[in-house]
């Protein structure tokens, strides 16, 4: 049995998932590639085989609230290919090689990059350059770096609590917490787990992002403000939420006076972005930084060369690498991670692998970016899972981003 599989009861306890939610083994892989209509998918499945492979592409045609457009950068990356091709016929493990791995993870975009130079390409199921892919929770890190941003600016003290500067959320759990608390999954709210289920925390909180349609959304900012106590105190536990990065990018928009969009921009701006980007719109009509960016993955790889290049500003990386505040590593889910890298430690909505100086986003569905500090390498995967967290690929997907980042330094 392997090792991933070994842990998987204890990581259920920690991400709240059930048999048929979040975390768990890959659908019979001859879903992947039943044949569908494009035009008449149906709404209840649409984060389902086959049907997610298309949908994550055209996230505006199917979020309930639609999406707001992010324009590409005023004056993009200037990219360049490298004359030798980085081999991914070599061998991965067990005699496996990396495409082929690729093929077996569902990728349909793999993206490698330093200093502006494309080393890898790859693209499958039907994607290719200049297309977007939904990020899902990958899109945490990019609230990190907006809220680092603005640390930076004096504009978000890490120690103030969410209430102090949205008055809405006063006397809520969530509005308790202290910014550098909510940044690190430590707000003391209760993780989100089962998000299929009607009537479960996850399924309502999507209904307030748009990624649910049957029911009734109360409100983005109610849906906050509701949001339930764990059963540990504030700091001490990491508890995975969608509610913790709103909130984070709620804020942003108070002590800007701009909305997330604008300030994704200046994101995309310093990166080099090549192509329009977007993000999802909840319930209220604001953003989600949630789970609701969609970008093409050399943009993707963009930004994660401009992590590992050092240019998301102090705050970010003194919080994001701060392994002494971390409460994941000893986590069930963090012992999970680490069977692909080491230890796996949390802050500022990322990961970061402490062995390897690397910092990583991870979203649902198989979006992982790799961040090398070492090198500014930057590694993308946009994968097409059948559940949140494949408890086998997300391992596979870990050690091969680091196999491939090691290779070049």
């Amino acid at each position: 049995m392997k090792k991933s599989l070994v842990v998987f009861t204890l990581v259920t306890l920690s991400f709240g998932a059930v048999a048929d939610s979040a975390f768990g083994p890959s659908e019979d892989l001859q879903k992947f590639y039943q044949a569908f209509d494009t035009k008449n998918i149906p709404l209840s499945k649409m984060q389902s085989w086959p049907y997610y492979k298309y949908v994550s592409m055209n996230m505006q045609d199917f979020v309930a609230y639609g999406v707001v457009d992010i324009p590409a950068a005023k004056l993009s990356a200037k990219l360049t290919y490298s004359d030798q091709v980085f081999d991914l016929n070599q061998e991965f493990k067990n005699g496996q090689s990396l495409i082929e791995n690729l093929v077996a993870t569902q990728t349909k975009g793999f993206v490698v990059m330093k200093g502006n130079t494309l080393l890898v390409e790859f693209y499958d199921n039907g994607y290719n350059r200049g297309m977007t892919n939904n990020l899902q929770s990958a899109s945490k890190t990019y609230a990190g770096v907006v809220i680092g941003k603005l640390v930076d600016q004096g504009l978000i003290d890490l120690d103030k609590t969410a209430e102090s500067y949205l008055a809405a959320l006063k006397g809520s759990v969530i509005g308790e917490a202290t910014i550098q608390e909510i940044a690190n999954m430590a707000s003391g709210i209760e993780a989100l787990g089962d998000y299929h289920t009607p009537g479960s925390n996850g399924y309502e909180w999507e209904l307030e992002i748009g990624l649910q349609t049957n029911g009734t959304p109360q409100g983005h900012l109610n849906a906050i403000k509701g949001a339930k106590a764990s059963d540990a105190p504030r700091g001490e536990r990491w508890e995975y939420s969608d509610q913790n990065t709103d909130t984070l990018g709620l804020i942003a928009e108070k002590v800007t006076g701009r909305a997330m969009p604008e300030l994704l921009a200046e994101i995309a701006n310093e990166a080099g972005y090549q192509d329009k980007s977007s993000i999802a719109k909840t319930s209220d009509g604001t953003t989600s930084p949630s789970f609701g960016i969609n970008v093409s993955a050399i943009d993707y790889a963009l930004f994660h060369q401009y992590i590992a290049e050092g240019k998301a500003g102090k705050a970010f990386y003194e919080m994001a690498m701060d392994v002494k505040n971390d409460n994941l590593a000893a986590n069930p889910a963090g012992q999970f991670l680490a069977n692909g890298a080491g230890k796996v430690t949390y802050g500022m909505q990322t990961y970061y692998i402490p062995e390897e100086n690397v910092l990583m986003s991870i979203g649902s569905f198989g979006q992982l970016g790799f961040s090398d500090l070492s090198t500014g390498v930057s590694v993308i995967n946009q994968q097409d899972w059948s559940i949140n967290m494949d408890s086998d690929k997300a391992i596979d997907v870990i050690e091969r981003s680091i196999k491939v980042i090691k290779a070049l330094r």
